[in-house]
């Protein structure tokens, strides 16, 4: 008798659990694009250093990040600043005098800049943050951070001429510095001033660094934004991957419409209905750090849900949230890539 009476009270509690904990109803989406090709772009919260403690932690994160965008080629990151989103919060690493989000963006930048042009590319004043960043191991997957002497092509930065007249062309320059206070002389071109560019140094030319290096990945791109609608721009699909947030809980009433109304998606669907490659960019970090970013930001979309066109599901050894963006982004690339290919 006392087994039985044990067995009903453990069926009453179920069932009242299942009565109690409803379960979300989901939505699924399969994603179309209308292109063959897709490129992909990144955004990282400047939150994704919050808990690193010193300069030597925040360069390792950084360099997570920079190795996994160039293993995926990827095509920009974005540095999205929510220092105005987080008064609230405790500042761990208080002796700073260079913001999150411009310490970012300048050593996500270090990580992909050709070794001869690193003594122009940054300022004296921000040198002192790349101390740590100069002891890691060059990213061997760009073409130009692999010195040879067989190479005849080189990474350069054009500058000002002098015309005969002893002024400054305004606009084009035939001159190419490559480092080590070497100057190239372009035999016939004319190219505007304070660009990155490959140069053929036996031709003495610029050409494509896309043709010069047979399709190997180039690096990415930098920039920073301060609201979502400066992140936003020019993308086909925006896509959602929650991470960084070890306290999600999507039973939580303020996370419903995360669940609910932004769907999971569980393929890409490509077609050649375009020949523009289609751009995907994808927004990681915490939802509520996102919808605080919302709100000050100028945006058509009424809700942060309307924002997307879908959201990432991990698998289900992690839980939703509960990664750090570092390391969910080989994750969702890989995701991303696989679906789409």
């Amino acid at each position: 008798m006392t087994v039985k009476h044990k067995s009903e009270n453990v069926k009453n509690e179920e069932r009242a659990a299942k009565k109690a904990k409803r379960g979300l109803l989901k939505l699924k989406n399969i994603m179309d694009v209308e292109s063959d090709v897709i490129k992909y772009s990144i955004c990282i919260p400047t939150t994704v250093i919050n808990n690193c403690n010193n300069l030597e932690q925040v360069t390792f994160a950084v360099y997570q990040i920079a190795r996994t965008a160039v293993l995926f080629n990827v095509q920009e990151i974005i540095v999205l600043d929510l220092s105005q989103d987080e008064k609230h919060e405790k500042k761990s690493r208080s002796k700073k005098t260079i913001s999150d989000c411009l310490l970012l963006a300048t050593l996500l930048q270090y990580f992909v800049t050709p070794p001869n042009l690193l003594d122009t590319t940054f300022k004296k004043k921000n040198r002192l943050y790349l101390k740590c960043a100069s002891t890691f191991p060059p990213l061997r997957q760009l073409p130009f951070m692999n010195e040879s002497a067989e190479q005849p092509y080189t990474e350069g930065l054009s500058i000002t001429q002098e015309t005969s007249e002893g002024k400054a062309d305004k606009n084009l320059t035939n001159l190419v510095y490559i480092g080590k206070d070497q100057i190239i002389t372009l035999s016939n071109q004319n190219i505007p001033k304070t660009v990155r560019v490959t140069v053929d140094t036996k031709r003495k030319e610029v050409v494509s660094a896309r043709d010069a290096y047979k399709g190997k990945p180039l690096g990415y791109h930098v920039r920073m934004a301060n609201t979502l609608n400066e992140v936003s721009e020019g993308y086909t699909k925006i896509v959602w991957a929650n991470s960084g947030d070890f306290h999600y809980d999507e039973e939580l009433s303020k996370y419903h419409k995360a669940e609910t109304k932004l769907p999971y998606i569980t393929k890409i669907k490509k077609s050649s209905a375009s020949e523009t490659a289609c751009s995907i960019l994808l927004i990681f970090g915490k939802w509520d750090h996102l919808k605080r970013c919302f709100r000050r930001s100028d945006l058509e979309s009424s809700a942060l849900h309307h924002y997307f066109s879908g959201q990432l599901q991990f698998p289900g050894t992690v839980l939703q949230g509960n990664i750090p963006v570092q390391d969910s982004l080989p994750i969702a690339l890989t995701m991303l890539q696989h679906w789409a290919s």
